[in-house]
């Protein structure tokens, strides 16, 4: 990573920051009022954010997106089905227990909520969740299924739970499957379906690799409202 490439991408992410962050000034300046001391903290934590955003984004680009490809075509080349399975399961829990969105929602809900739903409970089932989909997800891939054919049975199964599944699970299960396709696994999981469907070749094929992301965020959903019920039964 060059210095041209980190003032750059730091031109490019202040850029897309500065209404957020002026929006913030304004709103200190005529409604909010903060003490100049507390408000200095946030100010103090904005320049973290934007610089840490910076080093992801370009961490994201060297690092994650090859290795992701790089991955993908490696499990194809070697035609074992029951290896990109495992893979795929493994890798949808390991990065939503890594993925930041996931463990600051998770927090806020242990936080907040006035329930007995632990941090821990609620990240290890999205885990799971988000495991089993994005493996169903390199299957289609593999196979080359509709998209259609996953996000339609999936939400709708999703549907019929949310009717029945406790509220406080109901409310915090969108959320989920929302933030589990965040920062650090969005860059991973669609660099490695793209990476799996170039190794098998045409442009459909290649059209295969994106839809991940869209499986994958089914799971988290299905998972919380499920457990919800079943912890209801228990």
């Amino acid at each position: 990573m060059g210095l041209s490439d980190f003032s750059e991408e730091l031109r490019s992410t202040l850029k897309s920051l500065l209404p957020a962050i002026a929006l913030i000034f304004i709103f200190q300046i005529l409604f909010i009022r903060m003490p100049l001391r507390e408000f200095s903290q946030i100010v103090l934590g904005l320049l973290f954010a934007v610089v840490g955003f910076v080093l992801f984004l370009q961490g994201a680009k060297i690092g994650l997106l090859p290795m992701g490809e790089r991955v993908g075509t490696s499990l194809i080349e070697r035609h074992a089905l029951s290896l990109i399975l495992l893979f795929g399961f493994l890798l949808g829990i390991m990065l939503t227990i890594a993925e930041p969105d996931v463990r600051l929602l998770a927090y806020q809900i242990e936080t907040v909520m006035v329930s007995d739903i632990s941090r821990t409970e609620i990240i290890s089932v999205s885990a799971l969740g988000l495991g089993i989909f994005a493996l169903i997800a390199l299957l289609r891939i593999v196979y080359d299924t509709p998209i259609e054919y996953i996000l339609v049975p999936g939400y709708l199964i999703c549907l019929v739970l949310a009717l029945i599944a406790p509220e406080e699970f109901l409310v915090n299960a969108f959320d989920m499957g929302a933030v589990t396709t965040g920062p650090l696994t969005v860059p991973f999981l669609i660099a490695l379906g793209v990476g799996m469907a170039s190794v098998l070749g045409g442009r459909t094929r290649l059209k295969a690799g994106f839809g991940i992301l869209a499986a994958g965020s089914i799971g988290p959903i299905m998972a919380i409202l499920l457990w919800g019920i079943i912890r209801g039964w228990l």
